[in-house]
């Protein structure tokens, strides 16, 4: 079971009743049948969201009790009480405390796997190089991002936190007051690169639908078709040669999402980003769109790696609870959309930093939620950098209560 959450982030995009669309210009030339079809396409509206697949196998006492004998990736508890509503809140971070006395780092390892997918005669490979970003591919683009380097003097609301990768800077900025800048609290990633994992074409079968044409086009895969797949692949993963455990296992896809039927319907919301936590011994793991078609709006390169990683960093577990919010980023303001994790991404869903470059590229991140942004009522300060409460000072003020929903 996953828990599915809505964006407001919308595209138009056309979705072939066919299998088997092909690029133009980045492939081989399409059949006549393949043509044929094409004309017979019909117009979609979709949305584009990211997901969370909670633990469900034991309680965190258990998960930590693993962490603590090494045979889990590093976490930290945490427990205080929310001046938001007055309740007491407990949970899991990936790496160490900002809460902790003294402050301590921790290094957290992360293999990363390419999935080449392929449906009908269209391949969409993430080791290939990508026509829309000049001929560079997701992979290389991956490796030379701030996600797995560190950025000189990376800033967040017009604070200088460090010479740091971008989601152990967020760490850093969404506790600034906490540990008053100390140099000493660090969570960074260390990545390894496993071998691909090949979807074929006679795998995906009818399981997978391409949209649109040309560098534009995308593949959309059934959802619980595909997470059924990788989840038996991570144990593969973590103990293939040249490969290290405990890590989070994080599949890369290039311009692939996931819907929950196929083909997609105009009222469907498509996964772009999930991360989950599976086992009876937990491992976690993350998928993850890198994409360059620019199909959705406030979706670009390395925005929802930057998503799902930070999520996974303060949720790792996907159990960690907030008070009710909403009306914000991919989540409603009825009642029943309201939402109650800490999923740092969702509330901004759509909304991009200021770009970064780095090896002569530009990169976005997604904006993301700090953590008084959850739990803080509406007269205390942020313990975010700048006095502010997401990462580029979208959020002046805390969430409000949901519903409504909606921003201070």
């Amino acid at each position: 079971m996953f828990m599915k959450k809505r964006e407001r982030t919308q595209l138009a995009l056309l979705a072939s009743v066919a299998l088997a669309a092909t690029l133009v210009g980045c492939g081989p030339k399409p059949s006549k049948t393949e043509t044929a079809l094409k004309k017979v396409e019909r117009k979609l509206h979709l949305k584009g969201d990211y997901r969370s697949i909670p633990w469900k196998r034991g309680a965190s006492k258990g998960a930590m009790r693993m962490a603590l004998a090494s045979r889990g990736i590093p976490l930290a508890q945490y427990g205080f009480t929310a001046s938001k509503d007055g309740k007491r809140y407990s949970g899991m971070l990936v790496g160490t405390s900002p809460f902790s006395k003294p402050l301590k780092g921790a290094t957290i390892n992360a293999i990363v796997v390419p999935v080449k997918v392929t449906i009908g005669s269209t391949t969409f490979d993430p080791m290939a190089p990508d026509c829309r970003d000049a001929n560079v591919s997701a992979l290389t683009r991956f490796r030379q991002s701030p996600l797995t380097n560190d950025v000189p003097n990376l800033t967040m609301n017009g604070v200088d936190i460090g010479s740091v990768q971008f989601i152990n800077g967020l760490r850093r900025a969404e506790f600034w007051a906490t540990i008053q800048g100390s140099p000493a609290y660090q969570n960074e990633l260390k990545y390894f690169y496993a071998d691909s994992y090949e979807l074929t074409a006679g795998m995906v079968g009818t399981n997978g639908i391409t949209d649109g044409g040309n560098c534009e086009q995308i593949g959309v895969l059934n959802f619980a078709w595909l997470d059924t797949l990788l989840q038996a692949r991570v144990p593969q993963v973590l103990t293939s040669p040249g490969m290290t455990s405990p890590a989070v296992v994080l599949f890369l896809l290039r311009n692939i999402v996931e819907c929950d039927k196929i083909p997609p319907s105009p009222t469907d919301s498509c996964a772009l980003g999930y991360h989950g936590a599976i086992g009876t011994s937990i491992q976690t793991y993350g998928v993850i769109d890198w994409d360059t078609s620019r199909t959705f709006t406030g979706v670009s390169d390395a925005s929802v790696a930057s998503h799902e990683i930070g999520e996974w960093m303060d949720d790792p577990l996907g159990t960690n609870p907030t008070p009710p919010w909403g009306g914000v980023g991919q989540v409603g303001g009825q009642e029943s959309d309201c939402q109650n994790n800490w999923e740092v991404g969702d509330p901004l869903s759509g909304t991009l930093m200021p770009v970064i470059t780095m090896n002569g590229m530009t990169y976005e991140m997604q904006e993301l939620g700090f953590f008084s942004w959850f739990f803080n009522r509406d007269t205390d300060p942020s313990l975010g950098t700048g006095g502010r409460f997401s990462s580029n000072g979208f959020f002046q003020g805390p969430a409000k209560p949901c519903p409504p929903g909606g921003t201070q």
